[in-house]
């Protein structure tokens, strides 16, 4: 038995699972919901990608080198999150453009529902790194979304080291959420702050995609728009005569 867990280990986890009368792709949403740092790197590769960040963060190093290895990092990130989940290829060219990374759901996962956290979305999805100085402005993010359409995917991760323009529908975060709204395509971005935080093991790369995309796909950060009317303790208080 210990052999063929070795061999294929998501078949036995999804055979076990199955024979106890539960859901793969739900206990997995539980499981990942419930205990993220179950998806946590290794300590060696922890390491590395901590090596990594800090190489970017250093001030002295040059605008070509961070962004380099914030290509590295990404790639570390993706490939060491948790092992033999992602296929990761670097550097491909389209005949007009290159992409950074093409990332793609390796099948043994894929087929017990380990994708479970962009749902029912495309098995590959697109990644770009920008280390500019400031943050990454509606232009690029209209670019990014071109590449997307014209590559056919749905999901397009932007590893903007400062993050992108604006707040609320603003600028490029704004174009981020029409572009949901309208097309479908979901364009999450992870800045330095983010990585920090798997830097320090607060959370892992598939609950920050999860939670990213589920929060541009939904719309969930609309607290702040809310205020209470003035005429609610009077309609409640009718209600309750009634």
């Amino acid at each position: 038995m210990v052999d063929i867990i070795k061999e294929n280990p998501y078949k036995e986890i999804e055979k076990f699972i199955n024979e106890r009368g539960c859901n793969v792709r739900d206990f997995l949403k539980y499981e990942c919901d419930k205990n993220p740092e179950i998806l946590q790197m290794s300590a060696a590769d922890q390491e590395l990608f901590c090596t990594l960040y800090d190489e970017v963060f250093n001030p002295s190093s040059t605008t070509k080198s961070k962004g380099n290895k914030l290509e590295d990092l990404t790639s570390v990130l993706f490939e060491k999150s948790f092992s033999n989940i992602f296929e990761v290829k670097r550097n491909c060219r389209t005949s007009s453009n290159e992409i950074d990374l093409l990332i793609r759901w390796k099948q043994d996962p894929k087929s017990i529902g380990l994708d479970c956290v962009f749902g029912d979305r495309d098995s590959i999805f697109l990644c770009e790194c920008k280390n500019y100085k400031g943050k990454v402005n509606v232009t690029y993010i209209g670019k990014f979304f071109s590449l997307m359409n014209y590559t056919h995917t749905e999901i397009g991760v932007l590893v903007a080291w400062e993050g992108v323009t604006g707040t609320g529908w603003n600028a490029g975060l704004g174009l981020i959420k029409k572009i949901a709204l309208a097309d479908k395509k979901y364009i999450i971005v992870i800045s330095k702050d983010d990585l920090y935080e798997i830097y320090q093991k607060k959370t892992s790369l598939f609950k920050l995609l999860k939670d990213k995309y589920h929060s541009l796909k939904f719309d969930i950060g609309y607290e702040q728009y809310i205020s209470k009317h003035e005429a609610e303790e009077k309609i409640l208080s009718n209600i309750q005569d009634v």
